[in-house]
């Protein structure tokens, strides 16, 4: 089983979702804080089942919660659309704290009633399940698609259920963008994100003025 993931996550990191695999592996060893402050509940660190599963648990104690606020560098995909369906299912707001990337840009952000950006909140997309994969062998093809495909359905019936559209965990791996390749994601504007479905967003500080790298990595904007 380990060899399987192993040869597994290598391929699926070639293809460009690295970072959430990376973040799938932190999520192992980095303990995920998650706490209520006044009517906000707070997410900080890797998705985890763990991490969740305590969001739920604390949603469940009080009515009184409305906005997720969350510090993210995302995690694996269901982990993603679990944590989205339940921000959709209490009509939680959200806001971004410092960072939101991969999976919480993909299925959490998006699943907020509102959702707010701070001046240099950092939002950035990277992949989904329905980008585009080469393989080495059939065997590692069979492989990956008996691991994608209930993961692929689950994705489709979340962003059904939120009406925003699914292309956009991919919009930024089209051919124009191929210029881009090295850097660890992107962007869209407001605009843009309307454009998918992705609406009410709101900028707490009146601007929205995000750097133009995360840890030296470049992150593009899509207009």
């Amino acid at each position: 089983m380990q060899l399987f993931k192993y040869q597994l996550f290598k391929y699926i990191a070639s293809a460009g979702l690295m970072f959430i695999v990376a973040q799938t592996v932190q999520a192992e060893t980095v303990e995920t804080q998650v706490a209520v402050q006044d009517h906000v509940l707070i997410y900080d660190g890797p998705l985890s089942p763990e991490a969740n599963t305590r969001a739920a648990e604390l949603l469940k104690q009080s009515d009184k919660i409305d906005t997720l606020k969350i510090n993210s560098r995302g995690g694996e995909i269901s982990l993603g659309i679990d944590l989205g369906n339940l921000v959709f299912g209490h009509q939680l707001n959200v806001e971004v704290g410092q960072y939101c990337f991969s999976s919480c840009a993909n299925y959490v952000f998006p699943a907020g009633k509102v959702k707010y950006l701070n001046l240099r909140s950092q939002l950035g997309w990277h992949g989904g399940s329905l980008q585009k994969m080469q393989f080495e062998s059939a065997e590692m093809e069979q492989m990956y698609n008996e691991y994608i495909g209930p993961i692929r359905a689950k994705e489709t019936a979340f962003f059904q259920k939120i009406k925003v559209q699914q292309s956009s965990t991919i919009a930024g791996q089209t051919p124009e963008y191929e210029k881009y390749q090295d850097c660890v994601g992107w962007r869209y504007t407001s605009k843009k994100m309307r454009s998918f479905g992705i609406d009410q967003v709101r900028f707490k500080q009146v601007l929205w003025l995000p750097k133009s790298s995360f840890e030296n990595k470049c992150i593009f904007t899509i207009r």
